[in-house]
């Protein structure tokens, strides 16, 4: 996915390095977690959002969002049998598919 395409599904928002190793709060980094989108997919905008705000707030984690039409989502798709989108892969397990609530999210990283 290219920076525009990456753009255009958060919103406007950065999101092609939304999660870096260093953080300026120095937490620890527990988990990462990958959002599975396509550029086609409407509910994988909100996902995003859902995801992009619980990042913002805890920090503590990594998180990339992957398009299903460039190699590593396709690879990630087919290792996992993802078949549907938006889906969230957390420390490289299927955890949810569809859109997540805040709450859902946070309590998966618990």
């Amino acid at each position: 996915m290219n920076s525009e395409d990456s753009n255009a599904l958060a919103d406007g928002n950065n999101i092609n390095n939304p999660a870096g190793t260093v953080h300026e709060d120095k937490k620890a980094i527990k988990h990462e977690v990958l959002l599975l989108v396509s550029k086609w997919c409407e509910e994988c905008v909100p996902a995003d959002r859902v995801w992009k705000t619980l990042f913002d707030e805890r920090k503590d984690f990594t998180y990339r969002l992957i398009d299903v039409s460039e190699p590593e989502g396709r690879r990630i798709s087919i290792s996992l049998y993802i078949r549907s989108v938006p889906s969230t892969i957390i420390d490289g397990k299927l955890s949810y598919v569809g859109i997540p609530t805040k709450e859902d999210a946070n309590e998966l990283l618990s």
